[in-house]
């Protein structure tokens, strides 16, 4: 007896979608997103991507584009939950993106390799922020960036998953792994544009963007590093976030990307939608004090 043929990403989706205009399909809708979970970490174990080894180029291409096929159906079915999702199903895509996140406890390892393995992860934090961007779901971007971890260093404390993926991006970054692929080797922020070329005919497949695209992932990317700009000042920290394609686009500072969220939240203030989604402590202020930091930060870029 044969068995039955695996789903493809497309029947996936549209179950997805299904289930998610009908709040009585919620519980149908967690063991659709379990079961891709269990996939996932099945494809993505040290068995097909082990810490050891050698580098070489064509590995290094070789495991990225691995790991992008394992997170491709994983990330889709959670940026359908940020888009269209209501508050039934928040816990499904905050479980998930926890259980997902299980297997990066600290290892042995070559280090490019031991690092390469939040790809996946940024994968799911790009393709689900886009995602309610677009749909401005400012409700479910809080709740993507602010889903709580444990800790890979105190096993008693919790982070955010917005953190865990910033502090790997910075690493993958730190490697400068994406400047080795082929057209990427002079660009400023390569990880930044690579993600950019690569989700761009996933998301618009699924979520029909077109020429919003682009404006929608600038505005995610803007935001993460300001979300991570406040959580590092709210703990004392020096004011940094993950600086995209948005960075070199503010040489044109008025109209850059950067610039003009900035100035879209400084005459909303506090009915700006990230604060009314209690993003930066629901707190005008405490967001504008870290914008304007931030805002430094990037004008002392020496890129130009």
């Amino acid at each position: 007896m044969n068995e039955p043929a695996e789903e493809g990403t497309a029947e996936k989706v549209k179950r997805a979608k299904t289930l998610l205009s009908s709040d009585s399909s919620s519980i149908e809708l967690h063991d659709l997103l379990a079961s891709e979970v269990r996939r996932f970490l099945s494809i993505t174990s040290e068995d097909s991507f082990p810490t050891s080894g050698q580098f070489t180029n064509e590995e290094l291409l070789d495991r990225i584009s691995r790991y992008e096929d394992a997170a491709a159906d994983l990330s889709l079915l959670l940026a359908c939950i940020a888009h269209w999702g209501k508050a039934i199903h928040t816990s499904t895509m905050q479980k998930c993106i926890a259980r997902s996140s299980d297997r990066l406890e600290s290892r042995g390892g070559l280090t490019i390799w031991l690092e390469l393995r939040w790809y996946p992860l940024i994968l799911e934090l790009y393709t689900s922020g886009i995602a309610a961007i677009d749909a401005q779901r400012y409700d479910n971007l809080a709740t993507l960036f602010y889903t709580q971890l444990p800790s890979s260093e105190y096993r008693d404390q919790t982070v955010t998953f917005v953190e865990t993926v910033s502090n790997g991006l910075l690493e993958i970054i730190r490697t400068n792994a994406f400047k080795q692929i082929p057209g990427h080797e002079r660009h400023y922020t390569p990880l930044s544009e690579y993600l950019f070329k690569i989700l761009q005919p996933r998301l618009d497949d699924t979520f029909f963007l077109g020429k919003n695209y682009e404006t929608a992932f600038d505005e995610f990317e803007v935001i993460f590093a300001l979300a991570i700009a406040d959580i590092r000042q709210a703990k004392g920290r020096d004011v940094w976030g993950p600086i995209g394609r948005f960075g070199w686009k503010h040489r044109n500072r008025d109209n850059g990307p950067l610039a003009r969220i900035v100035n879209d939240a400084r005459n909303r203030k506090e009915q700006w939608p990230p604060i009314r989604a209690g993003m930066f402590g629901g707190n005008f202020e405490r967001f504008d004090k870290v914008a304007t930091e931030y805002l430094e930060l990037v004008g002392r870029l020496n890129w130009f």
